[in-house]
């Protein structure tokens, strides 16, 4: 890997790492301390905007991918949007049904589990497109 890719490469780590911390540091402040509304929804828009930060910076490095890591990411990101909508799908039927607890079922619970698909759906993709290259060897 070329120079530019690999600090490219480092550069979208920096910006995952960069929202995650802000995201887990403003979702604690906002639960644990007494905050007016204002500084309560200063504390809101900096993981959204560190997010789209890093959501660009993510878009941008798909560039230099090689044809093969483009089709991993975009199964991934296939396989994740859509188990997202079936938890959300199925998280609003159940919500007609039964009464969900927000201490475990509000939006912010849903946060880690969209990583998490996209995870399950980057796991899915590396290893079909491992295995049609094995088969071709």
């Amino acid at each position: 890997m070329d120079k530019s890719k690999k600090h490219l490469e480092n550069r979208v780590y920096v910006y995952a790492a960069l929202w995650l911390i802000s995201y887990i540091g403003c979702k604690m402040a906002i639960k644990n301390l007494v905050l007016e509304k204002e500084v309560g929804l200063m504390l809101v828009i900096i993981p959204i905007i560190t997010f789209a930060l890093f959501i660009y910076k993510f878009y941008r490095s798909i560039v230099f991918m090689d044809e093969v890591q483009i089709k991993i990411q975009m199964e991934a990101v296939v396989v994740g949007f859509a188990l997202g909508l079936l938890l959300l799908m199925a998280l609003g039927l159940l919500e007609l049904v039964i009464i969900l607890p927000k201490e475990d079922w509000s939006y912010r619970h849903l946060v880690p589990y969209f990583v998490i698909f996209y995870c399950i759906g980057l796991f899915i993709a590396k290893r079909k497109y491992n295995f049609d290259n094995e088969k071709h060897n």
